[in-house]
């Protein structure tokens, strides 16, 4: 057998539709919560519209939780402790952005998961998010803005999904500075 024939029955029997279902939530039972930890990276200030009180971000938007469903032993698929799955066939958290500005809530890109062989998944969506952002230019050009980016579950509540930020900053790992703009915090 080749890894490739060990890969394709793996993620055959993992995703199996007797045996998975994208669209139930994973817990072990209905009272237990999902922890989905997740990380803000700011990659770029695309830009900030004072007219119109919008600033436009592209945000990396690190997902973490644990989905029991997706485990499996290694030794039986040719030590294969980690696998790439196309998010649409997952269960995915709906952590949206709840002060956006143009109507589009949620991520528009569908990258791979990572799931190991634990049941950990890591997903790392790349998004453009325009959000609502009171602007103030009084002190022009040495205005300092205050933007808030606020992220939830658009349909779990508190008892179904708790949500923990990995970290109280923003990353700023893979930042693209701007012409205009200097970023001076990400409380």
């Amino acid at each position: 057998r080749s890894c490739a024939d060990s890969e394709e029955r793996l993620m055959n029997w993992l995703l199996g539709k007797e045996r998975y279902n994208p669209l139930i939530r994973p817990a072990v039972n209905r009272s237990e919560r999902v922890t989905v930890t997740i990380q803000v990276s700011l990659a770029q200030l695309i830009s900030v519209n004072e007219r119109e009180q919008i600033m436009t971000t592209n945000v990396w938007l690190t997902q973490h939780w644990v989905d029991y469903r997706l485990s499996w032993d290694p030794a039986r698929y040719e030590g294969i402790d980690k696998l790439r799955i196309p998010s649409r066939h997952i269960w995915l958290p709906d952590i949206v952005l709840y002060n956006n500005a143009d109507g589009t809530y949620e991520v528009t890109v569908f990258t791979n998961a990572i799931v190991l062989f634990n049941g950990s998944v890591n997903w790392l969506p790349p998004a453009i998010y325009k959000s609502a952002c009171k602007i103030e230019v009084k002190h022009f050009p040495f205005d300092q803005q205050n933007c808030t980016l606020k992220f939830r579950s658009w349909t779990y509540d508190h008892t179904e999904i708790d949500l923990i930020l990995k970290s109280e900053v923003a990353s700023m790992d893979d930042f693209t500075p701007s012409g205009e703009w200097d970023i001076l915090a990400l409380p």
